[in-house]
């Protein structure tokens, strides 16, 4: 066994000692499974009947990755998922570092901060706001390694299928968003002459009184007005690359017909003003408009998440308050308000890792932040043993076979 996994397994095995993660709800109907630092098979179709059985097992094992299924089964234990007997499963939302825009090549401090903000507009926005979830039936978990997860124990959920939990993902993504549907066209006036009836229809946009997706986009097309605003049509085509093809007379059409005074309103006023989209001197200077909306808006508004996660009625997720075997991390759950506060590199470093300062050899030079204190390290160095535990899973560092500390 090496130095570093020697290291690490013994600060993993003191901290299943001091602090065993509590059982989570219907323990007994859960299947665990668990991943190992010296071995390389994944271990699962395990059960335990009592919490002081699993708290044992992982003093002994030492596991790297600790999880339990978000499903409860007849026969957590039984070796084929038919014979388990499926009776239910929490909802799961997965949101890390793989599934957010704009977080590669982050550095770790910034792509927690960034995965956090998209975690947090996921809650407000959806889980909490459109679909109505009480935040009492929620728990929110930091994964210990690149990001967050949901769990929803809602009743109501409780039984729902793959497909169904599906549905609830591509409402979240806006996947397939039907445009006609959120910008509407009523009819607004009916001439008829001799047997032939013609029915004048307007486009409408969503009031501000709207709900959901159309309220969302209501909101989108308010930023879109305001991105374009002064801009010239050779600006529109250079911000917007869904414009890129569009020729110069329609995009100054379009422009004009949205910010020309007309009457002493621009197109922009009559349009929010009166909840239409008829401002446009043609339809392709509409069409136009709602092509931007859709490609560039609607990005911005929908929200992200791991779809074969949450649609996955038979998943293992980690088990809160366990630790993460590539951070040293804690998994660590907490409320939608607990989460505005929540600092990963402050506040999931272990409590019981103390300040006694180990050698190590870090790969090239790292800058980072843990319990609030900055660390610049290069090289042979010595360190704090919860910044030594933190490197060492990482792969970041190296240390000797006989570790101090």
């Amino acid at each position: 066994m090496s130095g570093e996994l020697e290291f690490v397994m013994k600060w993993f095995r003191k901290y299943y000692t001091d602090s065993p993660p509590p059982p989570p709800d219907r323990f007994g109907r859960r299947e665990f499974g668990f991943m190992f630092f010296d071995k390389t098979f994944v271990q699962r179709h395990l059960s335990f009947s009592k919490a002081s059985d699993l708290n044992s097992f992982l003093r002994e094992q030492v596991p790297a990755h600790v999880y339990y299924s978000s499903a409860y089964y007849e026969l957590p234990a039984a070796a084929t998922m038919e014979e388990k007997k499926w009776l239910g499963a929490d909802l799961i939302f997965d949101l890390d570092a793989d599934h957010i825009k704009g977080a590669e090549g982050l550095s770790y401090t910034d792509m927690l901060a960034k995965v956090k903000s998209e975690m947090t507009r996921l809650l407000d926005d959806f889980i909490l706001g459109d679909l109505g979830f009480n935040p009492d039936e929620i728990k929110v978990v930091f994964s210990g390694g690149r990001g967050y997860h949901v769990h929803v124990s809602d009743p109501r959920v409780v039984g729902l299928k793959s497909h169904e939990r599906r549905e609830i993902v591509d409402y979240i993504t806006g996947t397939d968003l039907d445009f006609d549907w959120v910008f509407e066209e009523r009819a607004f006036e009916k001439r008829q002459f001799k047997q032939v009836i013609r029915v004048n229809k307007a486009r409408l946009l969503p009031s501000t009184a709207s709900a959901g997706w159309r309220r969302r986009m209501r909101v989108g097309a308010e930023r879109l007005l305001d991105e374009l605003e002064g801009l010239s049509a050779q600006e529109v085509r250079a911000e917007f690359a869904n414009a890129r093809d569009a020729p110069d007379k329609l995009l100054e059409e379009m422009l004009n017909d949205l910010f020309s005074k007309r009457g002493g309103r621009s197109g922009r006023d009559i349009m929010l003003g009166n909840d239409t989209l008829e401002v446009f001197s043609s339809q392709r200077a509409q069409a136009l408009f709602l092509k931007m909306l859709e490609g560039g808006m609607k990005d911005e508004l929908e929200g992200q998440v791991d779809e074969p996660v949450t649609s996955d009625i038979k998943r293992l997720i980690r088990l809160p308050q366990s630790l993460h075997g590539k951070t040293g991390l804690r998994v660590v759950p907490m409320s939608r308000d607990e989460l505005d506060g929540f600092d990963p590199l402050r506040d999931a470093v272990p409590s019981m890792l103390p300040d006694n300062p180990v050698e190590v050899t870090v790969s090239g030079k790292v800058e980072i932040r843990l319990r609030g204190e900055r660390f610049s390290l290069e090289g042979t160095t010595e360190v704090p043993t919860f910044v030594a535990v933190f490197l060492v899973c990482r792969r970041m560092a190296t240390m000797p076979e006989e570790p101090g500390g």
